[in-house]
């Protein structure tokens, strides 16, 4: 794939980063795990995924398309570098060396951390090797990545916005559970959902805190919420499980979740639409993460020299009640 790599060069995507989805078990082995690079005398594109790893229903769901899509009957030799823990950007960055240092031909990023990726991507340019970001983005130049592949966070916030505004038009005393510190998704999905209540009355926010994207924290935080202010009448969780874990604490306090206490949240897990369809949880709005097969066009298309968008919207649906959550249930829209 060298030819392919000078071409890059020359047309201007030197440094282009490519986006990763990690997925467990891909037949190329793990970084740095002594084989070669793909390189043997087959025809392969050897692509590594620098992934976060086992973080939650979303994420399984999204590493497993890009699993499926990244196959050898595709044409890909897939190398699979999970994250040792899903907020160890260490990890990350020491996998991301040695799939530069090992040549391969594109290299997928889905970053814990937004910050920090400046010095591994101009390494990635210099060896001519594009870059596509999965899910998450970086804050660095975009001129060190070929694109970032991903569901419009503001977008999809943003609809979890309005229909809070048409479910209190007289405002309501919210908290927010956010993800964790320093990822772009939960600064995005603050934006989105601050931008559609923007100037609305009555709307109050009694705080917010992360969760870590968990059940339990959720619990554990919305219960000390309920404590300290009875009155709350609307949570916005940033991801479906600690929505879940939300629902468990209103429960936990004697109060009817979707009636006393109604919980958003942002995935459209298969538990989440089960919670929405049982009245558990009022609003789901879909971070859709079966976006393998624009992944694999956006490393095709890069290395053929073809011009790539920035940015590649995923498209994705809401979901604000129990008869929508069972028609997605039985469409097998979950995951």
């Amino acid at each position: 794939m060298a030819t392919k790599k000078r071409m890059l060069s020359v047309l201007g995507f030197v440094g282009a980063g490519v986006l990763a989805l990690g997925l467990a078990g891909c037949s190329g082995g793990d970084a740095g795990d002594g084989g070669d690079s793909g390189d043997s005398g087959s025809d392969l594109t050897t692509v590594g995924f620098v992934a976060v790893g086992p973080e939650g229903g979303w994420r399984n769901a999204n590493e497993q398309a890009i699993k499926d899509a990244f196959t050898e009957e595709a044409g890909f030799d897939l190398k699979y570098a999970p994250a040792a823990s899903p907020t160890d950007q260490k990890s990350q960055l020491d996998a991301f060396a040695t799939f530069v240092n090992d040549e391969v031909d594109v290299i997928l990023l889905t970053a814990t951390e937004a910050s920090g990726w400046e010095d591994s991507l101009e390494l990635a340019q210099e060896a001519e090797i594009p870059v596509i970001l999965l899910d998450r983005g970086v804050d660095a130049s975009d001129d060190l990545y070929v694109t970032r592949i991903a569901p419009d966070n503001v977008k999809v916030a943003g609809t979890v916005g309005d229909w809070a505004v048409e479910t209190f038009p007289e405002g309501a005393n919210y908290y927010v559970l956010e993800g964790v510190p320093g990822l772009s998704v939960v600064n995005e999905r603050n934006e989105g959902f601050d931008a559609a209540i923007e100037g609305q009355d009555g709307w109050n926010k009694i705080g917010a805190q992360t969760a870590n994207w968990t059940a339990d924290e959720g619990k554990s935080v919305i219960e000390t919420v309920l404590k300290e202010n009875p009155d709350l009448q609307f949570v916005f969780a940033q991801n479906d499980e600690m929505g879940i874990g939300a629902a468990a604490a209103v429960t936990a306090a004697g109060l009817v979740p979707g009636t006393d206490v109604k919980i958003a949240t942002i995935d459209g897990t298969t538990p989440a639409l089960e919670a929405l369809a049982a009245g558990d949880l009022s609003f789901v709005a879909q971070y859709n993460p079966f976006f393998g097969d624009l992944a694999v066009d956006a490393v095709n298309d890069a290395l053929a020299g073809k011009t790539v968008e920035k940015t590649i919207v995923v498209s994705g649906e809401t979901f604000d009640s129990p008869e929508a959550a069972q028609a997605a249930i039985d469409a097998g829209k979950g995951f």
